[in-house]
């Protein structure tokens, strides 16, 4: 029996639900999408990886904090900045720029998803992308905040650490909401529109790396090298206009700029976008294998020197025999040797400053002083000082109103102006460019660009403080460096030249003066025997390889006018040595003066004389008429004074008093071989200053003009630039001018007042 089932009647269908339509994601705020896929790359790889990608950028922003703020005369360049002028405005935009693209590169290499993949999936996806959103950011802090506390800390200079400040906070809120601003946008505004934000909202949304660099990302790169490029153009044509308006430490922060997005965007993001491997490494690749092929820097080129050869010159006893006859006939007047030191410009305003001083002393007393000077020598900026004096002499004598063409004036505005900014510019633009390339393009050597400003600035400094003659004179920096004393011979008396530098290789001292010492220990550069190509040197030429500062000029090499090929002596070769800077073997300029002595006594022209000799009738100077005059520009406590007191006694020995006194050293396992080798330098030339003193007959005969160290004041920079402040400073201390009754009684004002004194006494002997 079928027994019927009734089943329950079905529940009616319940209606279809609508779900809502998704919430658009908040503006700055990545969409939720699928699950992230996982990664296989270790957080410390990742974080490799990105180092290595932003190679350029973190490279640049490192070594750029690093040489401004740890390299003495990067930071001396910085504080010689004045507050208000053009060039600190520059350096305010350039710094901005320097930050701004330090940023945008990194963030433009980190947004790009290369083939294949450059970073790959980070284990710790939370960490990638902090990085990828936090590096380039940090790049704007980590380059400005150390440069803006910087001048924050200095008195002077504060206000520009402010400004910087400034700069770095306005960057920092930009580069930090950037993304939000621009999701803001709406589709119509022209920002938008210009910025291309349609196709690359979503992505900008959740910071999604990118197939392609977008169009304006393109033009901003192209704008930025033909910016650099322009700079370039400038320095070439019109070097010392461009330089001087930008200024050195602007300079060097534009270049920096240009080095991150040429090394990060056509060396690393388009060699991988197109042929999947990155060139990061071909600068230092070029750099080393082009070395030996490129090698632009050279002593003399022909094509760059005097168009008349370097003079015949005599010996210093037949010099000796002119300024007896001259000047010293009456057997009386002292004769005077002068040792400047070396110190960059520092040194060459202390130096030309100080002798112009007593030159105008002089006069006032009816007394011409460099017609006492016999010789004077040099070392780095030292030598351009010596030079700058026996230049201003020159010129005076030319001049249509030797009143007003005062030696005073003329060295003081042509030492004091800014000879840094030209070959800076030369080196970050032109002179770097050579060092990656195979061949040597001579006009590029940033060594002539100090040359050239020393020889154009020489009519600037003429036409604004000396009247032209009725003949143009002929400008002493691009003749031969012998030429000013062959004009002197018919006029009267000028100072002989000592210019001091170092050869390399031999580690030996080289001299370049227009008299010969044939018993001298050092290298007379322009002797006839060793064949050298140096026939046509300019006083600009010899001058600068007395100042070859390190890295700001080269090392220059000098050539044989016939190479050598005597391969059994190893003599195989064009080049002779390199010359560096004279303080490398000895600063102090002492030397030089101490084989002029020797080589005067070995010919029997100075001995020391009794009354009954009568030695000038017969020629000869008593060892009794020698002074010496020491231009030290070194910031001098009071016992640097080798002289203190200033004393009288003929045979007063001099004293070095720090030898009795304790001394220390941290980190002496690090630090002892460095602190040795500079600081047995600086002993060697003190202890050329002690024996040389001695060889004169005592301190009592020696006057020491040391630039005071003041409590409170900031030294004068040692670079090629001077500020005001630093003139004034200068000025302040051979005047003595004090702006405080405690300056003018601080230990070594008291001591440079006494010093002058003693020269002052000097030129009542002259009379």
């Amino acid at each position: 029996m079928l027994i019927p089932v009734v089943y329950p009647p079905h529940d009616p269908a319940p209606p279809p639900r609508f779900s809502p339509p998704p919430v658009p994601p908040e503006p700055g705020r990545p969409p939720e999408g699928p699950p992230r896929p996982e990664g296989d790359v270790p957080w410390v790889l990742y974080l490799l990886r990105v180092l290595g990608l932003c190679a350029f950028p973190v490279g640049v922003v490192l070594a750029g904090v690093i040489v401004l703020l740890k390299v003495d005369q990067a930071r001396e360049t910085l504080l010689a900045l004045e507050v208000g002028s053009v060039q600190t405005a520059v350096l305010v935009l350039a710094f901005g720029l320097w930050l701004l693209l330090s940023w945008y590169t990194a963030r433009l290499l980190l947004d790009r998803r290369f083939k294949p993949d450059t970073l790959g999936e980070c284990v710790r996806p939370r960490f990638a992308e902090g990085l990828r959103r936090w590096l380039p950011r940090a790049l704007v802090a980590g380059g400005g905040l150390p440069i803006a506390a910087f001048f924050l800390m200095q008195s002077r200079e504060r206000l520009i650490g402010v400004v910087l400040l400034g700069v770095t906070a306005a960057l920092m809120l930009f580069v930090c909401k950037r993304r939000a601003w621009l999701l803001k946008l709406g589709n119509e505004s022209w920002l938008a529109r210009l910025l291309c934000l349609d196709a690359r909202r979503d992505a900008l949304a959740a910071m999604a790396r990118e197939d392609r660099m977008s169009t304006p990302s393109r033009a901003l790169v192209v704008a930025v090298l033909l910016l650099q490029w322009s700079i370039f153009a400038a320095l070439l044509a019109w070097p010392e206009a461009t330089a001087r308006a930008l200024g050195a430490p602007a300079l060097v922060l534009l270049a920096m700029g240009s080095w991150t997005v040429f090394g990060g965007i056509l060396l690393t993001y388009v060699p991988k976008a197109l042929i999947r491997i990155p060139l990061t490494p071909l600068p230092l690749l070029l750099f080393v294998a082009f070395s030996p092929l490129n090698d632009n820097h050279r002593v003399a080129d022909p094509e760059r020197s005097a168009v008349a050869p370097v003079g015949s010159r005599k010996p210093t006893d037949a010099w000796l025999q002119q300024w007896m006859r001259t000047v010293g006939a009456d057997g009386k007047r002292p004769l005077v040797l002068v040792a400047v030191t070396g110190g960059a410009s520092r040194a060459a305003y202390w130096g030309s400053a100080s002798l112009a001083h007593l030159q105008a002393v002089g006069e006032q007393q009816g007394v011409n002083f460099a017609d006492s000077v016999f010789a004077i020598s040099g070392t780095s900026g030292g030598a351009l000082g010596a030079a700058t004096f026996v230049a201003a002499l020159d010129a005076r004598r030319q001049a249509a109103n030797a009143a007003t063409c005062t030696p005073w004036n003329l060295v003081r505005d042509f030492t004091g102006r800014d000879h840094l900014a030209t070959p800076v510019g030369y080196l970050l633009y032109p002179d770097f460019a050579q060092r990656f390339l195979p061949v040597a393009f001579a006009g590029a050597d940033r060594s002539l660009a100090l040359e050239e400003v020393w020889t154009r600035d020489w009519p600037r400094a003429l036409a604004s403080q000396c009247p032209p003659g009725e003949q143009p004179e002929p400008n002493p920096w691009s003749e031969a460096f012998t030429a000013l004393h062959a004009r002197a011979g018919k006029a009267g008396w000028l100072p002989l030249l000592a210019l001091n530098t170092s050869a390399l290789s031999r580690g030996q001292r080289v001299y370049q003066a227009d008299f010969l010492m044939p018993t001298a220990d050092g290298i007379d550069l322009v002797d006839p025997t060793l064949g050298l190509e140096v026939d046509r040197l300019t006083l600009a030429q010899a001058v600068h390889n007395s100042a070859r500062f390190p890295y700001i000029s080269p090392a220059a090499a000098v050539v044989f006018q016939e190479p050598h090929r005597d391969a059994e002596h190893d003599d195989v070769g064009p080049v002779w040595d390199r010359l560096g800077d004279g303080g490398y073997v000895e600063s102090s300029a002492t030397l030089a003066l101490t084989d002029l002595l020797r080589d005067l006594e070995a010919s029997g022209r100075l001995k020391a004389c009794k009354p009954e000799d009568d030695c000038a009738a017969q020629g000869i100077l008593d060892r009794a008429r020698v002074r010496l005059l020491l231009l030290v520009n070194s910031p001098s406590k009071v016992e640097d004074w080798l002289c203190r007191d200033a004393p009288t006694s003929a045979d007063a020995l001099p004293l070095d008093g720090r030898r009795y006194r304790a001394t220390h050293m941290g980190l002496n396992e690090v630090v002892a071989p460095a602190q040795g080798i500079l600081n047995s330098n600086d002993a060697r030339g003190r202890d050329a200053m002690v024996d040389l003193i001695k060889r004169v007959g005592g301190c009592g005969q020696v006057a020491e003009l040391r630039l005071p160290l003041m409590p409170g004041q900031r030294p004068p920079s040692m670079n090629w630039m001077l500020n005001s402040a630093s003139r004034e400073q200068i000025d302040a201390a051979l005047l003595e001018k004090w702006p405080s009754p405690e300056g003018a009684n601080a230990p070594s004002a008291i001591q440079l007042s006494q010093q002058l004194r003693q020269a002052r006494n000097w030129l009542l002997q002259m009379k």
